[in-house]
């Protein structure tokens, strides 16, 4: 029986060790932690307590590196997870000192204060396929680049004409200076009025995308934006999922989702 037993304690000893080595190995600033927790309770689910709490402690510690500690307690409420690993997983998601907290609190920031990180402009280059020939969809517009578009009666550009990567990026980044201006005038404009608002990176970048995409005059005039103003930040999120979303181009459907989990991910 001593055998049995000492068997059983070295085999879920070297899981736990394995799931860790998972956990070290899967774990950096653009991994999906929805996903990765997701993963973990599923490995961990035959454990012990002991075991089940060691690993716990392991995934949230390992998740606070690249997230913020709302973000991780938002993730792990929502979760399907059964109620007591989420207790036991919320019971480790504490600040470790007031330097925490403080970060914590720099995160939010006036929203003209804000430029494009490079996790937004890395999203937004995902969105917009490359395209190095000038092309029209019948909108009286001349496309190029990522996403760069022109009024056809009066583009530099004539379709058929053909450009470098480099020169791309070029217009993006000349494209992306205009769309953040003009997301940063907005908060600029309800300081004026009064309004005092907050927000966060992420928050920014998902808008300037959405910008991107559907004007800023479009933002600027929208219901999300509205609710922003008003500090109802979980209503714009969802919001967003919907806006401007066409059966013509199924893709944006999916576009919009990924906008809508960036805005809230601070949340």
């Amino acid at each position: 029986m001593r055998t049995i037993k000492s068997y059983n304690v070295f085999n879920e000893d070297k899981k736990v060790a394995d799931i860790i080595n998972y956990l070290d190995y899967s774990i950096n600033e653009s991994v999906d932690i929805k996903e990765l927790w997701n993963s973990a309770i599923d490995k961990i689910r035959n454990l012990s307590d002991v075991s089940k709490k060691k690993i716990l402690n392991h995934i949230v510690a390992s998740l606070l590196v690249f997230n913020s500690v709302t973000a991780v307690t938002n993730m792990i409420k929502k979760s399907d997870a059964e109620g007591r690993l989420k207790e036991i997983a919320l019971g480790f998601v504490q600040p470790k000192d007031d330097k925490v907290e403080k970060l914590e609190e720099e995160k939010w920031k006036k929203g003209y204060e804000f430029t494009l990180s490079q996790k937004g402009w890395d999203h937004i280059k995902e969105e917009e396929t490359l395209k190095l020939t000038a092309y029209s969809i019948g909108d009286g517009m001349i496309s190029i680049g990522w996403g760069h578009a022109e009024p056809k009666n009066n583009s530099s550009f004539t379709i058929g004409q053909d450009i470098t990567e480099t020169e791309a990026d070029e217009l993006l980044k000349m494209d992306m200076t205009t769309v953040a201006d003009g997301v940063r005038r907005i908060f600029t404009d309800w300081e004026k009025e009064g309004v005092d608002i907050k927000i966060t990176q992420d928050m920014f970048d998902a808008l300037v995308s959405i910008a991107y995409n559907t004007g800023v005059g479009g933002l600027r005039r929208s219901e999300l934006i509205k609710d922003i103003k008003k500090g109802d930040y979980d209503s714009a999120g969802e919001k967003i999922k919907t806006f401007r979303v066409s059966k013509k181009f199924p893709g944006l459907a999916t576009r919009r989702e990924k906008e809508s989990e960036m805005f809230l991910a601070s949340l």
